[in-house]
């Protein structure tokens, strides 16, 4: 990962993070430093390209491979990988730089972690930026129930659940996965409202064992970036990475401690931006409705045309509307 340079190795919540650095040192500069979160299946690789932007722009950035991925340690056990652990993660690390609060922005996976950091964490969150995946209000029902009642058991996420079921799958050609997942629409990708219900079984895992002819879109990078991230999970697999997933049925009870009388989670009183990609199928804009009754100052940004893959498929467009969005706010 030389483009990213050599990780720091900072122990944070129990972990032993990676966490890569762009910009100039954190308390040197009036800017605020900037956290970036990535997502499944994905590693701090993914902002290559907002680490340069936000750096040369003047922003301490930090860029950590999530607990469980990459060049982070990998502890054994799903109690390892809950919202109050990974959150905590995301304190520690700011601890070990001296850092008292900061900019978060989170795609994916990482972002689920950045929008319950005002709950677990509230005291070190300035601004939220999340790329595809919004802050959601709580659940009226077990997430796990609802995914299983909607969509079926073959559901990726129902079918994460049971650990060593489908990492055999995943790790058996670790380029295919990638070149599975990582993915950008092409002219025949139909809007996910456009998608009959009916043929909406996210059944993720069937359909990377149908192989590539019937995948559709066409590769998101080139063989060289899919080796990086081919080498980062070679060094602990894809089990660790699926324990956030089987965790989502107790965070979903843990976050009960945060709701007010009617049930509710409490206003996010920090600046928030959200951005959405048109063609996102796993995450369709209009999952993030509810996001401006749940922030109090809120801005979207949608990305016409963009699958799941936001900033690493529109890198430019999304670096300018997180500078401009931090320019104006912080």
């Amino acid at each position: 990962m030389s483009v990213m340079g050599t990780p720091d190795i900072v122990t944070a919540g129990g972990f032993d993070l990676a966490v890569y650095r762009a910009g100039p040192d954190a308390g040197s500069t009036g800017k605020p430093p900037v956290v970036l979160m990535h997502g499944f299946p994905e590693v701090a690789y993914s902002w290559r390209a907002q680490m340069k932007a936000l750096g040369q722009a003047g922003y301490p950035v930090f860029a950590p491979d999530m607990p469980g991925f990459g060049a982070s340690s990998a502890p054994k056990g799903q109690a390892n990988y809950t919202m109050e652990k990974l959150t905590a993660a995301m304190a520690g690390m700011l601890d070990h730089y001296g850092i008292d609060k900061a900019v978060f922005v989170a795609h994916d996976w990482g972002a689920l972690v950045m929008w319950q950091l005002p709950f677990y964490q509230g005291d070190r969150v300035l601004g939220l930026a999340g790329l595809n995946v919004p802050l959601l209000p709580h659940y009226p029902m077990d997430p796990l129930e609802m995914f299983r009642a909607r969509f079926g058991d073959k559901m990726y996420i129902v079918r994460f659940q049971t650990e060593g079921a489908c990492e055999p799958i995943l790790e058996a050609d670790m380029a295919a996965t990638f070149r599975y997942f990582l993915r950008r629409p092409d002219e025949n990708t139909a809007r996910p409202t456009d998608i009959p219900f009916a043929e909406k079984s996210l059944d993720l895992i069937g359909h990377l064992e149908k192989g590539e002819s019937a995948w559709g879109g066409s590769p998101l990078m080139s063989d060289a970036d899919i080796q990086v991230y081919v080498d980062a999970y070679a060094r602990n697999g894809f089990t660790a990475p699926l324990h956030y997933y089987r965790n989502m049925s107790a965070n979903w009870q843990d976050q009960k401690r945060f709701l007010d009388g009617e049930g509710k989670l409490p206003k996010v009183t920090v600046p928030c931006l959200m951005i959405t990609a048109e063609l996102d199928r796993a995450c369709p804009p209009e999952i993030a409705v509810a996001m401006p009754e749940l922030c109090e100052t809120y801005e979207q940004l949608d990305l016409m045309g963009c699958g799941h893959w936001s900033q690493q498929e529109r890198p430019g467009e999304v670096s300018e509307a997180l500078l401009d969005w931090m320019g104006r706010h912080f």
